[in-house]
């Protein structure tokens, strides 16, 4: 059975999980949700998996609208892999609920503890969690992978505090979240941000970067910066930025 994953990374978590699973999936394919895979809409694999990390309680809006577009019409079986710094929360109904409009429906779902990157939800981790987290991923996500290979199948998980969740979700809107971002006189630019946004969101402009309001709020920009250069209001100065010590910058390009 071949096996398509489809993943969403901003500094390179889910990157990192959907290469492990490839890895240890038989006769698997990885594909990157992105702005220019926008427009892929059909599926040859029977077997279809989404990785993604969780934004406000739910799907990044990217993740969300590529899954609407996609004709899952010779999907068998459908897997999702949340990663997230609290829990799954709405994601894998929503997926659920997205499949079924397609006749289809979410057959297993899986989740990963990973560090989170919003400053603005929760910031900071204590370092040491960071470094268990993804230590322990590659672990849990072998196991997830032998899971999925026997074709196995679980329940969505009940949802904590619906409503409050439901409300948090109602008001991510992230697209003009960027007019928050700002550049120091460190940057000397390199054009690295430009390059990691899978919303290609960022031209280089007289050597500085500028953002056209199609944020997803990923924060790859912020965090591989080289010169830490880029700043969200001032929610980010000073502190350590985030990420995937497994993957390599140019991976995420």
């Amino acid at each position: 059975m071949e096996t398509t994953i489809y993943y969403f990374t901003g500094t390179g978590n889910s990157l990192k999980i959907a290469k492990d699973l490839c890895e240890n999936i038989t006769n698997c394919r990885l594909i990157r949700i992105c702005k220019r895979n926008m427009n892929i809409n059909e599926v040859t694999s029977e077997r279809i998996g989404f990785v993604f990390p969780v934004y406000y309680r739910g799907l990044p809006k990217m993740v969300a609208n590529f899954i609407k577009n996609l004709d899952v019409n010779l999907g068998k079986y459908f897997f999702a892999v949340a990663n997230f710094g609290s829990y799954a929360a709405l994601t894998f109904e929503q997926i659920d609920i997205l499949l079924r409009s397609k006749g289809k429906s979410l057959s297993a779902n899986f989740s990963v503890e990973m560090p989170g990157n919003m400053w603005f939800m929760y910031y900071p981790h204590p370092k040491e969690d960071f470094i268990n987290r993804m230590n322990n991923q590659s672990r849990i996500t072998i196991n997830i992978a032998r899971m999925i290979n026997n074709n196995y199948e679980n329940n969505i998980p009940v949802i904590k505090n619906r409503y409050k969740e439901e409300k948090m979700y109602e008001d991510f809107n992230p697209n003009n979240i960027d007019e928050n971002f700002w550049v120091s006189e460190k940057c000397i630019g390199c054009g690295i941000c430009s390059n990691v946004c899978p919303a290609e969101n960022i031209e280089i402009i007289e050597a500085k970067p500028s953002w056209e309001h199609r944020c997803e709020q990923c924060l790859a920009c912020i965090h591989l910066c080289p010169q830490t250069a880029i700043e969200f209001k001032k929610d980010s100065i000073n502190k350590e930025r985030y990420k995937n010590i497994f993957v390599k910058t140019k991976d995420l390009f």
